[in-house]
């Protein structure tokens, strides 16, 4: 049972850590989804090109904040348990 949760914190944090690389390298690609999205159903499909571009940057943006919060929290972790999983196996030997 503690191994488990030895290695389930690593490999938890491996996959927070990919989940927010995958953010970041298609966070361009979903906002730009996620504007035409607003686009079309909040507005009706019909804008000034200048505030369009204004949400979908926006969009963007939180696409790479997100993202980026999730590998560095996930990255950070990651670090700590693996450093803390090494350490506590080279005490035992």
């Amino acid at each position: 049972m503690n191994n488990i949760k030895k290695y389930g914190f690593v490999i938890f944090t491996f996959v927070l850590s990919t989940i927010g690389f995958l953010i970041l390298i298609n966070g361009v690609e979903n906002g730009v989804d996620s504007g035409n999205e607003y686009l079309s159903t909040s507005i009706g499909g019909s804008m000034d090109t200048d505030s369009f571009l204004l949400i979908m940057k926006g969009y963007i943006l939180s696409n790479f904040i997100f993202g980026g919060i999730l590998l560095l929290v996930g990255l950070s972790f990651f670090c700590m348990s693996l450093y803390k999983l090494l350490k506590e196996m080279d005490l035992g030997d």
